[in-house]
């Protein structure tokens, strides 16, 4: 039997993408997966298409950026399941565009969406998870762990995501809580490589593709859940694909010099 038959799951973000990938996973296997987004039509869509599966998708439409939303969500949660074992911050945006020209308020639009979005949830939903000893995801990016040139405000968020992580990880351990933070690579999409092109107009051709350029095959999005639930059942600390990012993280920590070098060796801006 499958480790999240008969499971409680909310997914941020649940309509499409990994968020929906996620959810595809879980009901898949057997769970009951709260699909939260702030289109309704798009998020019964998301469901109906998780209909045949063993599990159950429950549409709940919410703007997870809004204090009176998610506690709304949160009661609603508590009345009808009476707890929670997995919680996945998914939502979340990324820009393209040089610091020093990027206005305070894309700065505050995305620091709300990245970073203040998961930690609204998981306060609201932290005492129907240590109830059942359960799981948090916040799903960072490798911009969580090294910056790239002209992606806006993303690293700035993402780096703080992580540190939320770390220290969320630390306070829960007594209260039996996994915390787990995922760092993918580029994630494939339909509109790869032409979604920037509005904000990457002044930009080097690189800031135009995923990943602002850097040399990694896109991400699927179903293996990625399927890999995030794994880490979950092993209560692993963080996720990090391709795995051999790792070694510029590393690099990165020990010399800032070598890190940056790493980086633009393994981008599209270095010619060699």
């Amino acid at each position: 039997m499958s480790y999240w038959n008969e499971k409680v799951a909310l997914v941020t973000g649940a309509s499409r993408g990994l968020g929906l990938a996620i959810a595809r996973q879980l009901v898949s296997q057997g769970a009951t997966v709260i699909l939260v987004a702030r289109d309704q039509e798009a998020l019964t869509a998301a469901a109906e298409t998780l209909a045949t599966l063993p599990g159950m998708a429950v549409p709940m439409a919410a703007d997870v950026t809004s204090d009176d939303d998610v506690k709304r969500l949160e009661q609603e949660v508590a009345a009808r399941f009476g707890a929670l074992d997995l919680l996945v911050n998914n939502v979340g945006i990324s820009s393209r565009g040089k610091l020093l020209d990027t206005q305070l308020a894309d700065f505050r639009r995305q620091w709300e969406l990245n970073v203040i979005s998961a930690i609204r949830c998981v306060q609201a939903f932290a005492p129907l998870l240590i109830r059942r000893k359960g799981h948090i995801v916040n799903i960072g990016s490798l911009a969580s762990k090294s910056a790239a040139r002209f992606i806006g405000p993303y690293a700035t968020t993402k780096f703080a995501l992580a540190g939320f992580t770390q220290q969320l990880r630390l306070e829960l351990q007594e209260e039996g809580v996994h915390v787990l933070l995922v760092c993918p690579g580029p994630i494939a999409r339909d509109d790869a490589g032409n979604r920037y092109d509005d904000q990457a107009s002044d930009l080097p051709p690189e800031a135009r593709k995923p990943g602002a350029g850097v040399k990694l095959k896109a991400l699927d999005p179903d293996k990625l859940a399927t890999s995030i639930l794994q880490a979950c059942e092993r209560r692993q600390a963080d996720l990090i694909v391709p795995w051999k990012a790792r070694i510029l993280f590393a690099v990165s920590q020990i010399s800032p010099c070598w890190g940056d070098w790493l980086q633009a060796k393994f981008s599209s801006r270095n010619k060699g």
